[in-house]
């Protein structure tokens, strides 16, 4: 099963955890961990008064090849200064987009 991870101890970051039909969902493992917080751009309702809920950690997925587990996590994989955003045409490098700091996360698990 893969997830978004996020709380006091992780930016959000790409996770999984194993499922097995006797003892049901494992331990939480960090395929890629976070380099930095949401940047709230992406969220629904950003203009909401009550704040907003973040648009990213929808759609994890796995997917078995009869050898691997192959998963897709949402995560934060940059982070960078106002200052840079600005001048590198909001793009931190061609890290993120432009109101996007979040990205997707292909990971394979062996298990």
């Amino acid at each position: 099963m893969a997830f978004t991870v996020l709380g006091n101890d992780h930016y959000p970051s790409a996770g999984y955890a194993g499922i097995d039909a006797m003892i049901g969902v494992g331990d939480i493992h960090i395929a890629g961990e976070g380099a930095g917080p949401d940047d709230g751009f992406t969220g629904y309702n950003p203009t909401s008064a009550n704040g907003t809920r973040p648009q990213w950690g929808d759609y994890g997925a796995a997917a078995s090849d009869g050898n691997s587990i192959w998963i897709a996590s949402e995560y934060v994989n940059q982070t960078c200064t106002f200052n840079t955003w600005l001048t590198t045409n909001f793009r931190c490098g061609n890290t993120r987009t432009q109101l996007a700091n979040w990205g997707t996360r292909i990971s394979q698990v062996v298990p």
